[in-house]
């Protein structure tokens, strides 16, 4: 059965969703209206706020605005072949249960869903180009509102894998300036906007820029346009996010290997790998948890093992930038007196931040020998 991947940017006022066209072999932007260009599909007005105040109606809100994306998208299959990368501005805690949730009430699997932020997005779509349009820095300007942000992506490749950033850089607020109209307001607006791409440029080899945004226009940014072509490539767009999550999905799917070899560092990434050792047919083992280079809201394991002549866990942490290994003991309080291996215990693993692992463990017991207490035992790793 065919699959369907999809690359959904969620904003507060406006969504985008595109899907991998395997004829193109990239992703398509989708029209929400047949034969028209029209991209953007109105958010709820409210959903944003429901989700982040976790609102009963939040996740059942969530949900049917996300089947009205993907009914967009007129090669959908069933459900449990959709898989796509939902993308936002930034990812905060109450977002990552809901999304997964919220498909999952559709009928989608919740290990086909993931989660990006915007600039994760401009990576994954900036590295899938022609490799001339980032062979040096690249930068992105997102006009939002009355303000104009700035970021740049750098690569380094001194490391194995060649690390990617993305920069948040100056913001250029215009909500006070407006009041000049007219004319005089373009004017200014292009002056202001030429001087904050020279602090930008400022010492940067850049390759290529990205204009996100449907008020950047020829008709006021004419010398500020112009600057920025000259020896550069330059693009604007407002579907570069969402076709970077497609892109993403694709990579998580491996039908793409355009991003072997890079790493994207943010302040979601995990830098941390935890074990712990097992003995596995007979040899003791360092047993791979949860690998360093996720983010830590994709940071999960979950496993059951028989537990030994002994009464605590031990968990090590190793940072993938090097330094000795630390290790955190677990005691299990109040455990039954059992033979060894006659005690089966679960543990769930995930990051509550890029710094934070909760491990949970709870007594199943063994078999009709010995029932389950009912015990739990909880603690939170501090990786930093």
């Amino acid at each position: 059965m065919s699959r369907t991947i999809i690359g959904l940017d969620l904003d507060r006022e406006f969504s985008q969703i595109s899907y991998y066209s395997e004829r193109n072999m990239e992703p398509e932007t989708v029209s929400i209206m047949e034969n028209q260009d029209k991209y953007l599909i109105p958010t709820p007005q409210d959903l944003f706020s429901v989700i982040e105040e976790a609102m009963d109606l939040g996740v059942m809100s969530l949900a049917n605005f996300l089947k009205t994306c993907i009914s967009f998208v007129r090669t959908a299959t069933e459900m449990q072949q959709v898989y796509m990368m939902v993308t936002m501005k930034e990812i905060c805690a109450p977002w990552i249960e809901a999304v997964r949730n919220a498909c999952e009430m559709l009928g989608m699997n919740r290990e086909n869903v993931w989660l990006q932020t915007h600039r994760e997005s401009l990576f994954c779509y900036t590295l899938n180009q022609r490799r001339d349009l980032w062979s040096h820095k690249v930068a992105l300007f997102e006009y939002e509102e009355s303000k104009i942000s700035s970021y740049m992506l750098e690569t380094d490749y001194g490391t194995r894998p060649a690390l990617v950033t993305v920069t948040p850089g100056e913001v250029l607020s215009l909500e006070n300036r407006k009041r000049i109209g007219g004319e005089e307001w373009n004017r200014k607006r292009d002056e202001l906007f030429l001087e904050l791409i020279r602090r930008t440029f400022a010492e940067s080899n850049v390759s290529s820029t990205f204009l996100v945004g449907d008020s950047f226009d020829k008709t006021w940014a004419v010398n500020s346009l112009s600057f920025l072509c000259r020896k550069r490539h330059v693009f604007q767009g407002r579907n570069l996010y969402t076709k970077g999550a497609c892109f993403g999905a694709c990579q998580h799917l491996g039908i793409i290997k355009t991003l072997d070899g890079f790493l994207y560092k943010s302040e979601d990434m995990v830098e941390y790998n935890i074990s712990m050792e097992m003995e596995i047919r007979g040899k003791l083992t360092n047993y791979l948890l949860i690998g360093a280079g996720v983010n830590w809201f994709d940071a999960e394991y979950t496993c059951e093992f028989m537990l030994d002549e002994t009464e605590e866990i031990v968990i090590y942490a190793k940072s993938m930038l090097g330094g000795p290994v630390s290790s955190y003991t677990i005691e299990l309080k109040n455990l039954p007196k059992r033979p060894a291996r006659t005690t089966r215990l679960q543990m769930k693993a995930a990051f509550t931040a890029a710094d934070r692992c909760r491990i949970i463990l709870r007594d199943l017991g063994f078999g009709e020998f010995f029932p389950p207490s009912g015990l739990s035992w909880e603690s939170t790793l501090k990786l930093n």
